[in-house]
């Protein structure tokens, strides 16, 4: 029987992020899909997971929101899972910018409607080494395929986040981040002294400022989750 490997999206992502890295995983493991459901905020999402995974314990793959979303259920729920594994994300608060910025979003879009993510908005969460137009074209058909209701349900529900990181540092099971070097988005110095306080904590970080890890460097990503589900 294979291992069970659990994966939740980011932001306006569902089970098409996965597409790249799927191929280096099938021989290995069952992937399960979970979607992000519209309208609860960030612990009922937690509780949500809790209810539909039941009794197992779960080896737990989160990207971006999908990461945050994890290392919360993770510490919500710590009996609950065997492994995790965070992509391009730090679990802490939003800084008062960001929140600010998603704000003044949120009320644009809920006055004049969602017109989607534009390919140059899209082109910034990739590193400029990489060939991005058929990724661009794949986020854009995520984000068509869940609209203006579930980006308005995320923003208003998923902004408003505490810090997890002392809580996960008191687990004991392994739980491993990737992230690039100079991803933007993600506290990357915050997760290296995360990492250096435990043994059960390893950092993968990748070169450039790449936020789309699932699709732009799925084999190494892949590598890194072998090794990761392979640990006891």
């Amino acid at each position: 029987m294979k291992q069970k490997l659990y994966l939740l999206p980011g932001t306006m992502c569902n089970h098409r992020l996965w597409t790249r890295l799927q191929p280096h995983l099938d021989s290995a493991f069952e992937l399960i899909y979970l979607a992000i459901p519209r309208d609860m905020d960030l612990e009922q999402l937690a509780a949500h997971f809790h209810d539909i995974i039941g009794e197992d314990k779960i080896c737990l793959i989160g990207f971006s929101l999908g990461g945050y979303i994890a290392s919360l259920f993770a510490t919500r729920y710590p009996e609950r899972i065997a492994k995790l594994f965070v992509i391009a994300n730090s679990p802490t608060a939003l800084a008062v910018a960001e929140l600010e910025q998603r704000s003044a979003i949120l009320k644009f879009v809920q006055s004049h409607g969602y017109k989607g993510a534009s390919r140059k908005k899209i082109a910034n969460l990739f590193d400029d080494s990489i060939q991005q137009g058929e990724l661009i074209d794949l986020v854009q058909q995520m984000d068509a395929e869940l609209g203006e209701a579930e980006f308005i349900s995320q923003y208003q529900h998923t902004s408003h986040r505490v810090d997890v990181i002392q809580a996960l540092s008191g687990l004991n099971f392994p739980i491993h981040f990737y992230c690039s070097d100079q991803d933007p988005l993600v506290d990357v110095a915050c997760l290296d002294e995360l990492t250096a306080q435990s043994p059960q904590f390893l950092m993968h970080k990748t070169l450039g400022t790449g936020h789309m890890l699932p699709l732009e460097k799925p084999q190494q990503l892949a590598k890194h989750i072998h090794a990761w589900a392979a640990l006891d």
